[in-house]
C-alpha cells in the first residue's frame, strides 16, 4: 500500500508545473541557444516580459543570444547592460541586416545542438523550453518542433487561441500558409546541415521560405498541440503582415510548394489571400480575427 501512495505522490509531483524536467537524456550536458533579436522600434515594456519569460523556464540549462541588429532604443541598450545573467550573450550587428541575415550570422557564430527562438515582444509559457525538450526525446528524427499559441494584443489581452497543423496535416497547410508559429519553433543542428540557412534575400517570411524547402527535403518537424508562447499581435505585426514585400514573398512560397506538391487546386485560395492583404488593414483585422 505505501509503495502505491509512492507511485501516486510521484507522477503527481511529475506533472506539477513549478518541479524540475524529468527528462530521460541528459539534455544538461547539451548545447541549447535561445536567439533574441531585437532591433529598432522595439519596444522596453515588451522586451523586458520576454526576456524574463526565458530567464524563468523549469529547463535553465542554455545561452540567451541577444541579436541587436543595428541601432536599438537606448533603454533597451541599457536595460541590456544592466542585466546579470551569466547565460546572456551578446552579438551586435553596426547596422540593420535584416532578421534572416541576423539569425544566420548567429547560427554560424553562436554553434548548438538545439536552437530556440524567440521574439522580443512575445512571452514563453515557463514550460516552453522543457516540454520541447521532453517531445524531442519522444522521436529522435525530429528536427523542428513548434507550438500553438495564444495572441495577445498590445494590452497584453488574450484574443485568439491560434492552432497549428500537427505532422500530417503541415504539407497540406503549408501551401496556403505558414505551418509554424516562427518565436515558436525549436530547431536541431541537423536540420540547417540538412536544409540550409535562411534566405537572407527575403526580408520578410524568412521563416516560411526556409520551412518550405524542409518539407520539399521530407524533414521531420511538428507542432506541440499546447499554446507555450503569447504571441503579440500589435500594430506593427499588421505593419508588417500587409507589406508588398511579405505578399510578394508568401506567393513566392505557395507557388514553389504548389509546383512541388502539385497542390495546383490550391491556386485560387492562394491568390485570394493575397488579393486581401492589399486592402484596407481595418478589412485585413476583420478577416484575420473572423476568416479563420
Amino acid at each position: 500500500m505505501q509503495n502505491i501512495i509512492k507511485f501516486f505522490l510521484y507522477n503527481i509531483l511529475k506533472r506539477n508545473y513549478n518541479s524540475k524536467p524529468n527528462l530521460k537524456r541528459n539534455w544538461f550536458i547539451m548545447n541549447i541557444k535561445v536567439l533574441l533579436p531585437v532591433s529598432s522600434g522595439d519596444r522596453l515594456k515588451y522586451f523586458k516580459l520576454a526576456l524574463n519569460s526565458i530567464l524563468t523556464q523549469t529547463f535553465s540549462d542554455f545561452e540567451i543570444i541577444i541579436c541587436v541588429d543595428g541601432v536599438i532604443s537606448e533603454d533597451i541598450d541599457i536595460f541590456i547592460n544592466s542585466v546579470d545573467d551569466s547565460r546572456i550573450k551578446l552579438m551586435r550587428n553596426e547596422k540593420n541586416i535584416g532578421l534572416a541575415a541576423t539569425l544566420n550570422k548567429a547560427i554560424k557564430q553562436f554553434p548548438a545542438d538545439i536552437y530556440f527562438r524567440m521574439d522580443s515582444d512575445d512571452i514563453c509559457n515557463k514550460r516552453r523550453f522543457q516540454w520541447t525538450i521532453e517531445e524531442f526525446e519522444k522521436d529522435e528524427e525530429l528536427l523542428l518542433l513548434g507550438t500553438e499559441c495564444i495572441e495577445i494584443d498590445d494590452e497584453g489581452t488574450e484574443i485568439f487561441y491560434k492552432k497549428m497543423p500537427f505532422q500530417a496535416e503541415i504539407k497540406k497547410w503549408a501551401i496556403t500558409r505558414n505551418p509554424f508559429v516562427h518565436p515558436s519553433v525549436a530547431i536541431k543542428k541537423e536540420f540547417f546541415d540538412i536544409v540550409g540557412y535562411y534566405n537572407e534575400s527575403f526580408r520578410k517570411s524568412q521563416d516560411y521560405e526556409l520551412w518550405s524547402r524542409a518539407i520539399i527535403k521530407n524533414v521531420k518537424m511538428n507542432n506541440i498541440h499546447e499554446p507555450l508562447i503569447w504571441f503579440r499581435v500589435s500594430n506593427k505585426f499588421w505593419k508588417n503582415r500587409t507589406l508588398r514585400s511579405n505578399v510578394t514573398n508568401e506567393l513566392k512560397v505557395s507557388f514553389f510548394l504548389i509546383k512541388e506538391l502539385h497542390g495546383y487546386i490550391y491556386i485560387p485560395k492562394v491568390l485570394l489571400k493575397a488579393l486581401l492583404r492589399f486592402m484596407p488593414v481595418w478589412v485585413n483585422k476583420f478577416m484575420y480575427k473572423y476568416g479563420r
